[in-house]
């Protein structure tokens, strides 16, 4: 009975034939290296071009955060910082952008894509968008024309830009409806408190007020357009805050504290008026004329100064929607690129020349193997010399 004999060979072995072949490998190798290389000559070339967005300021550059700048509640507002970076990212990769360009372009007709979704999808294949630690926003379009690709890259900054500003322009429309009709009914209400408060003066043949109720209306006045002031600010940050949020519980506290000491120059406090230390006394001490008078008084003071208020915003939300001023700061505008960025000749030339020398040497060496095992084991040879010819015929049948 014959034993099959196991094939004995040597690591060096395999390594010998390197040796022995090298002329024909190195050969093969420059070969392959110099078709791919001028196979690369045939690929279209692509070009790069960049541009760079400065992170948003930490003003408030928006309309809505200019419009309360100038006021109290001013700063319970949120400032943009890195979340409207992130804001700015999502926008340069939506849809709506991305089919703008489409359009604006004619990328579909140009690319010969059949469908609006195909020019969507090479579009976004061919951009390039991220962030760094430092805010910057840096955008890269490819494209194989470079005057296209510095095109491309520009129209997204004016795009984000057009979003945004339409986006403000929406916000500051808003907050000017909105102070317009608090204008109005407060113009109202200070018409008809000033016509009540001079019949009463008419008919009572009441002008002034003692220099204490004079003090106590300024005072009152003043509370009175604080916590007006707090209650719309809680209301703006109830819209774009949690009910949790440390703010809004800051706010209410406030406010309270401010009611109360409202209520205290009108009704006064526990301690007697001689035991005080405020200059003023409460409305609620008064005479009953100087009362009536003081209530008349404080009311208009306190709506002239909400009306003055309202009427200097009314006047900035108008301007702030009708001004046009680009809202997104360039750093590096993008240029048509001179040199293209792929592709790579030299990367192409050397890794056709990398995968032949490695099939080469793959080769040899199952060669050598194959020599072996018909000098040690000619019946296990037999086998693959057998799958071997079956293989040719089947594809000679072919």
């Amino acid at each position: 009975m014959n034993e099959k004999r196991a094939i004995e060979f040597h690591p060096i072995d395999y390594l010998t034939i390197l040796f022995e072949k090298k002329w024909r490998i190195l050969g093969w190798t420059l070969l392959f290296t110099f078709v791919f290389y001028g196979f690369s000559f045939l690929l279209p070339k692509w070009y790069k071009a960049r541009t760079t967005v400065l992170p948003p300021s930490g003003e408030a550059n928006s309309a809505i955060f200019q419009l309360y700048s100038q006021i109290p509640f001013a700063a319970g507002l949120p400032t943009p910082g890195t979340q409207k970076s992130k804001l700015f990212l999502d926008m340069l990769r939506s849809r709506t952008l991305a089919e703008h360009l489409v359009e604006k372009f004619n990328l579909q007709e140009k690319w010969h894509e059949n469908s609006l979704e195909k020019a969507l999808r090479r579009l976004w294949s061919q951009t390039d968008i991220m962030d760094t630690r430092d805010g910057l926003i840096v955008l890269q379009v490819k494209a194989r024309q470079p005057r296209l690709a510095a095109d491309l890259a520009n129209a997204y900054v004016k795009e984000l830009d057009a979003l945004n500003r339409q986006k403000l322009v929406s916000r500051a429309h808003s907050a000017r409806l909105y102070i317009e009709a608090q204008l109005d009914s407060t113009e109202t209400a200070l018409k008809k408190a000033s016509e009540k408060l001079a019949a009463f003066q008419k008919s009572h043949k009441a002008v002034s007020l003692p220099e204490q109720i004079k003090e106590a209306i300024d005072q009152a006045s003043q509370l009175k357009a604080k916590i007006i002031a707090r209650n719309v600010e809680l209301t703006v940050a109830s819209k774009t805050m949690k009910p949790g949020n440390p703010r809004i519980q800051a706010l209410r506290t406030e406010i309270a504290a401010l009611r109360q000491q409202y209520e205290k120059i009108q009704f006064g406090g526990d301690q007697p008026l001689t035991a005080r230390k405020e200059f003023f006394v409460a409305f609620a001490e008064a005479p009953e004329v100087g009362l009536q008078l003081a209530a008349l008084t404080r009311k208009v003071k306190i709506l002239e100064t909400v009306y003055e208020l309202l009427n200097r915003q009314y006047y900035q939300a108008k301007i702030e929607e009708a001004k046009d001023t680009p809202t997104i700061q360039v750093l590096d505008a993008a240029a048509p690129p001179e040199h293209k960025c792929c592709p790579s000749r030299s990367l192409i030339g050397f890794t056709g020349g990398f995968l032949a020398f490695l099939v080469l040497v793959f080769w040899l060496w199952i060669e050598k193997y194959f020599q072996d095992l018909k000098m040690q084991n000619p019946e296990e040879f037999t086998h693959w010399e057998k799958l071997r010819q079956a293989l040719v015929r089947r594809e000679r049948k072919k």
